[in-house]
């Protein structure tokens, strides 16, 4: 029996005990048998030559995620729902099929000690994967709930999608919303985790949004690996994605699960439409297919942020090849690309029909300066002082080599800001403008200089692009530390690659230990000056007092008991919860006065009652107290959840009240039972 077999025993045997043991361990198994059996099984029957492992991994984890959601998303389509019976027989299925997929193939490694020789990069890039994770999960042990605004409305598309075994588009009984025109991949993959671990809600929001939140060293890795062809990027992307960069490490703070999920395709769907160009291989086109039209389905600004590159991509492949199969490849991407639509064709449907239609009847794709105003905080955090001019020097580094992969990093970032910067072309187009018309009067060609005439015109003075609603920079920048990592690991690539060629036979030896303590030096200097920023107090909503608060409430208060909790001014038409209140509704099903902001997609007569209510609760000033009753007997408040020192609402408000009584009172939260609402109004 080959060591890799007997690895795969052990590490079977491992994930059965583990998912015995409690709901986390089978989450933690479960979540990585859907995340890479599914595309590793479709994957395998392509015929060889293969890219490296690190990449197929990329390339697995993309394609089962996108299966998965497509999977919802046709059952939905057809009218049929994904029931508990259904996952567990797939489940069942799958188990059985990798094993013996997996042991046939690691029965063909016959010299593996030799072949672990050369294999160092990818065993150490895996370590630091291992590394990742555990860090990543370290972060969560105080948690008492996912933080911020984002992390309330995910919570409850996760329990619709759970209890509905369907795509949450119509929220009812929760909220009265139908046809939400909002991305839910990322929600129906934790609600198959959720039914088929046991684990609640918040312990599968928190486990397996940082599971997916350490597996991006993993996919940026391969996708390093892939892009510069030198094995040692690897683990030099998996050390900045885990242990240097603030992001995606940072997301946990604003609970963006959905763009941390899209973020996670990316590499495996590049890594494939790479695979395609160059091979012109059916398999691969199909795979690529499947994770555009799959990410479609998980986040819109990540779809467009990955249209930039797998354009750039394939301007750069079709270029260095001949006209002809240039014309062929370019046939075969566009019909991806269609191929991609209908297999979405019924998300994006409803999207349009929803949302970017009357968005374009009504200018409501058009942002503005303070929508898409750039966070220079979030630009030039800590470690962006020092990882961006690394990036641009190995850009450098790169261009002068002539590496095809930093020319399709550069034109990938340069495009994605023009995207979310349409201004920027105002300045761009006349300049081009003036070469053609230069280069046209120079060698007195007519043609050159009418197509230079116009754009010279397309200036700021009589043009003004607007921005878009679709991306913003805020965006775009809390997303460049894919492309920023992919650099710095190409340039250490090289770096490491010259040192190699220029060092006498007798220190070569020297050069792999010396780059380990140079990696375990960053590593350490990572985790001592940015994991401290990676996890925000200030948008941690909820203590483990107001959870147990919430358990009691969900035990002791009748299924149509309706509260009214602390409120305050988030964004435009749209308010937030001030402590664990707002979490009411996704985790117990109880009403609340400020629900989460999900409700937008409702009625407009619901939307501005709903508005005006929350407004008046975040308005709240000593001497407004009958507004407040008010609320409480036109809305039928039944309950009244209130958190020490948290919200302008206090309990002073009701003491001493008639038809008011506390009945839980502990460490700081305050229940309030409202016996007689509809004789508070004199």
């Amino acid at each position: 029996m080959t060591l890799p077999r007997r690895l795969l025993l052990t590490i079977t045997t491992i994930a059965v005990l583990t998912a015995l043991v409690d709901p986390a361990g089978r989450l933690l198994v479960v979540l990585l048998l859907l995340l890479f059996a599914p595309g590793y099984l479709i994957e395998r029957l392509l015929p060889p030559p293969y890219p490296p492992l690190l990449t197929r991994a990329a390339v697995w984890i993309g394609l089962s995620f996108s299966l998965i959601a497509l999977l919802y998303q046709w059952a939905w389509a057809t009218g049929l729902t994904i029931a508990p019976p259904l996952l567990w027989g797939a489940l069942l299925l799958l188990v059985p099929a990798t094993l013996i997929v997996a042991w046939y193939d690691l029965g063909q490694f016959e010299r593996v000690p030799r072949q672990l020789t050369h294999a160092w990069p990818e065993l150490l890039c895996l370590l630091i994967v291992i590394l990742t994770l555990w860090v990543r999960l370290d972060e969560i042990g105080n948690l008492a709930f996912p933080p911020w605004v984002d992390s309330v409305h995910h919570a409850l598309l996760i329990r619709v999608a759970a209890e509905q075994g369907s795509v949450p588009v119509a929220l009812a009984p929760y909220l009265p919303v139908t046809a939400l025109p909002y991305h839910w991949g990322y929600h129906v993959l934790m609600a198959t985790l959720m039914r088929l671990s046991g684990l609640d809600l918040i312990g599968t929001m928190l486990l397996g949004g940082q599971l997916l939140n350490g597996l991006h060293a993993l996919t940026v890795a391969g996708l390093a690996c892939y892009l510069w062809r030198r094995p040692v990027a690897a683990p030099v992307a998996a050390l900045v994605i885990g242990f240097v960069s603030l992001m995606p490490a940072y997301y946990l703070s604003w609970g963006r699960y959905t763009q941390l999920s899209g973020l996670l395709l990316l590499p495996g769907l590049v890594s494939a439409w790479s695979m395609a160009l160059n091979s012109r291989r059916l398999g691969w086109w199909l795979i690529a297919a499947i994770i555009l039209a799959g990410l479609s389905l998980v986040h819109l600004i990540v779809l467009i942020f990955s249209l930039t590159l797998l354009a750039t991509l394939t301007l750069v492949v079709l270029l260095r090849q001949p006209w002809q199969r240039a014309r062929q490849s370019l046939f075969a991407a566009l019909l991806v690309s269609l191929s991609a639509l209908v297999l979405a064709a019924p998300w994006l449907i409803m999207l349009a029909r929803r949302s970017l239609l009357p968005g374009l009847a009504t200018g409501g794709l058009v942002g503005n300066n303070s929508f898409n105003a750039l966070n220079n905080g979030l630009l030039w955090v800590v470690p962006n002082q020092i990882l961006v001019p690394l990036a641009l020097a190995a850009a450098l580094v790169g261009l002068q080599r002539r590496t095809t992969a930093a020319a399709i990093l550069l034109s990938w970032v340069a495009l994605a800001l023009l995207i979310a910067n349409p201004w920027m072309l105002g300045y761009a187009l006349p300049a081009i403008g003036i070469m053609l018309l230069s280069a046209g009067l120079l060698r007195r060609r007519i043609a050159l200089m009418l197509l230079g005439i116009p754009l010279i015109l397309l200036n700021p003075a009589l043009i003004s692009l607007p921005y878009l609603w679709l991306i913003n920079n805020d965006a775009l920048v809390i997303s460049l530390f894919m492309p920023i990592t992919l650099l710095i690991a190409g340039g250490a690539a090289i770096l490491y690659a010259r040192l190699v060629q220029r060092t006498a036979p007798p220190l070569r030896r020297a050069l792999v230990p010396v780059s380990l303590l140079l990696m375990l030096g960053a590593g350490i200097w990572g985790m001592q000056s940015v994991r401290p920023s990676m996890l925000n107090q200030s948008t941690l909503t909820g203590s483990p007092a107001e959870r147990a608060a919430i358990d009691w409430i969900a035990t002791n208060t009748p299924a149509d008991a309706r509260f009214l909790v602390n409120t305050t001014f988030w964004m435009p038409d749209a308010y937030r919860g001030v402590d664990a209140g707002w979490w009411l509704l996704p985790l117990t099903g109880r009403w609340t006065t400020t629900p989460p902001v999900l409700f937008i997609y409702g009625d407009p007569d619901y939307v501005r009652d709903t508005q005006a209510l929350t407004m008046t609760l975040a308005d709240y000033r000593p001497g407004r107290e009958e507004a407040i009753f008010a609320i409480i007997a036109t809305e039928r408040i039944t309950h009244i959840y209130l958190v020490e020192g948290r919200g302008p609402l206090t309990q002073a408000i009701f003491n001493g009240r008639p038809g008011f009584s506390v009945i839980y009172a502990q460490d700081g939260v305050t229940i309030i039972a409202v016996e007689r609402s509809s004789a508070l109004i004199k």
